[in-house]
């Protein structure tokens, strides 16, 4: 409860000081704007060519494509203020002051700061992801929403978790910045893994589980899953954090 109080707090303070400059909200919702609307551009131009990529259908890319955008802005929020290079803090010794406060030095230095106005991208992911619906003709059904909620979840976990252990190996060799190299790694996520060949597949599902970001919630939403996915997606979850909670302890020790 502590760590949700200090979260809250660090929201509340950061959303009064952002709203005091309106523009920069205006300018954000024009950004994800601007962003949805290649998106589609891309989209429309591929099914001109064909009716399904990867097995998937113009309303399964949709939904694919709404919930990547929701999953990025939550990201953008919570996550990517506070590892965005990494490196960097700790070549310049500005981890100290988090590391001597009594509350966990991995919650303060992975999720003790936020951007609330990336959450504007949240709202048109969910529209985007209610015109796929509306472009398959169905309903989803009350255990494929659960389904999807628990693996957008699970991506989010991920998608921290990734980011830790790169913070993890900046504290190993200070000197590497991989940050550029994550958010290529990140785009992928934004299409079906099925699009992609093996090796790149294989990684994408078990080695750096992107598919968890959009493919698999996109496809439980849709009927394209395994109804069991939810299920494996926690305990892969609760594995990645085991994992982050091991390594991140084992590098502070290198780092102190």
């Amino acid at each position: 409860m502590k760590l949700i109080r200090i979260l809250a707090a660090s929201f509340s303070l950061s959303l009064r000081r952002e709203l005091t400059f309106r523009a920069n909200l205006l300018f954000q919702l024009l950004l994800t704007i601007l962003n949805i609307t290649a998106s589609f551009l891309v989209l429309g131009a591929v099914y001109t060519q064909t009716r399904t990529l990867g097995g998937w259908s113009l309303g399964e890319s949709m939904s694919l494509l709404g919930t990547f955008q929701i999953v990025s802005g939550i990201y953008a929020t919570f996550v990517e203020p506070n590892l965005s290079w990494f490196a960097g803090q700790v070549r310049d010794g500005k981890l100290d002051s988090a590391l001597v406060q009594p509350v966990s030095s991995l919650f303060m230095l992975s999720l003790g700061k936020c951007e609330p106005l990336a959450l504007s991208q949240v709202l048109p992911g969910l529209l985007v992801v209610a015109i796929g619906w509306h472009n398959l003709g169905t309903i989803p059904t009350g255990w494929s929403i659960l389904g999807w909620l628990i693996l957008l979840a699970v991506g989010l976990i991920i998608a921290w978790a990734a980011r830790v252990l790169l913070a993890c190996l900046s504290l190993w060799v200070p000197s590497m910045d991989l940050d550029v190299l994550y958010s290529a790694l990140w785009q992928f996520g934004r299409y079906p893994v099925d699009i992609y060949r093996q090796p790149l597949r294989f990684c994408l599902i078990y080695i750096l589980p992107f598919a968890f970001l959009a493919t698999f919630p996109a496809g439980i939403l849709t009927g394209k899953s395994n109804p069991l996915l939810p299920l494996i997606g926690i305990a892969t979850g609760a594995l990645a954090i085991a994992i982050v909670h091991q390594a991140w302890n084992i590098s502070l020790r290198r780092y102190t």
